[in-house]
């Protein structure tokens, strides 16, 4: 029976390489010689990795450092922020590579919420985690069951939702809307965690620190997406998105112009795009939605200008001129030259009351203003009246208004 000998309770990292190699347990390659200061950096090595390793295994949840261990894959979520709203397209390939190299040999990247007890995925990583879990439960097979990960200390929802874009925008395979609906949620948690409003330029500036590549004219755009062109989301593209959202902006300045109710104007647009998204789903497949194309896209700039027309009380060719002028101008036109666009006369030229209209009588002018004066308060009237409609409708007051003919 051989006694073990017992090391010093001080002993140096050198001494300690020295020790192991006499007793077999430090080898070197037999053609490469290894000095005792190489002896000592590797025994260093080895007892810093066993340390980490029994640091992570110690801690409790939120308390989590850098570093890798292996996890069951049933003990690991999918982020459930993921701003991916379909299956990945390659969701076959991925799997048939991950069973022909019997199991995941890539690390995932892992963080977990403070207070929680499990671990998510980081930075990307959803796809690959859901196919090792499928396969574990089919077969239940060994190669399957643990996965190594990469832990990553919790630093706040917005840093997560950051290295997912990030993530799926190195990988070119999200979708417009797909990214759109994370910026979404970025901006959203980036307020919540400052406790005031982003700018779009701090939005860009934010993102940018995350390691996401967002410009705060396309950040504009995906918000504009999200605030107003839902139902069609799975279709769009960056290029029909812009060119909607252009057009949107110069119908809205002619309307500023005119002072129609801002409220109307939302609920009829509203109504519009619920309208086109109705037509367009009930032919296209869903999983894997074609973008719109350039006569769709045309056709709904044409349903916004015609309903504008409607509302504003002009001709469509009218309300598409005066939207095209306003793109093209290289400044703000005055609300006198949008009217006149329109076809509607400003204030200036109408006879506002009776003493105008008997001095422009008196002068041999009075057939042509009268005229004016009433075609416009006749348009007025009824601009007037549909705006009440509108509002009663929208707040389900039509019953306690009505229209009284009798009266001017």
């Amino acid at each position: 029976m051989t006694s073990k000998t017992r090391l010093p309770d001080s002993i140096s990292v050198k001494e300690l390489a020295q020790h192991m190699e006499k007793r077999g347990k430090l080898h070197a390659p037999a053609s490469h010689g290894i000095t005792g200061e190489r002896r000592a950096l590797l025994v260093q090595h080895s007892l810093a990795v066993k340390e980490a390793a029994n640091a992570v295994a110690d801690l409790q949840p939120g308390e989590d450092v850098d570093g890798w261990m292996l996890l069951r894959c049933m003990d690991i979520d999918c982020y459930d922020r993921n701003p991916r709203v379909r299956t990945n397209k390659r969701y076959a390939d991925i799997r048939a590579s991950i069973e022909a190299r019997g199991g995941l040999k890539d690390a995932l990247s892992v963080t977990r919420r403070p207070g929680a007890s499990r671990y998510m995925c980081y930075f990307g990583g959803n796809t690959r985690l859901q196919i090792v879990q499928e396969l574990w439960l089919e077969t239940h097979d060994a190669r399957y069951e643990w996965i190594r990960v990469v832990v990553h200390p919790w630093a706040g929802e917005a840093d997560v939702i950051s290295a997912h874009l990030a993530e799926n925008e190195n990988r070119a395979e999200t979708l417009f809307w797909e990214k759109a609906r994370g910026t979404a949620l970025l901006k959203s948690e980036l307020e919540s965690e400052l406790q005031r409003p982003l700018s779009l330029r701090e939005l860009s500036e934010h993102a940018q620190r995350c390691g996401l590549k967002l410009h705060s004219v396309t950040a504009s755009i995906y918000l504009f997406a999200i605030d107003y062109l839902a139902p069609i989301g799975l279709h769009l593209t960056h290029e029909s998105t812009a060119a909607i959202r252009s057009r949107f902006g110069c119908l809205e300045k002619l309307a500023d112009a005119l002072n129609l109710d801002p409220l109307v104007r939302k609920t009829a647009f509203e109504e519009l795009v619920a309208d086109f998204a109705t037509e367009i789903n009930a032919v296209r497949e869903m999983d894997d939605p074609p973008r719109l194309g350039k006569d769709e896209v045309e056709t709904i700039l044409r349903r916004m200008t015609a309903q504008f027309a409607v509302l504003a009380q002009c001709t469509p060719a009218a309300a598409e001129r005066a939207a095209l002028a306003v793109a093209g101008a290289d400044r703000q036109l005055p609300d006198s030259e949008i009217r006149r666009l329109l076809g509607e006369p400003p204030p200036s030229e109408t006879v506002s009351d009776a003493s105008d209209a008997t001095d422009a009588v008196a002068r041999g002018a009075a057939a042509a203003p009268l005229r004016t004066r009433k075609g416009w308060h006749a348009r007025t009237r009824v601009r007037l009246s549909k705006r009440i409609a509108d509002f009663a409708n929208a707040f389900r007051l039509s019953d306690c208004v009505r229209v009284d003919p009798k009266l001017p």
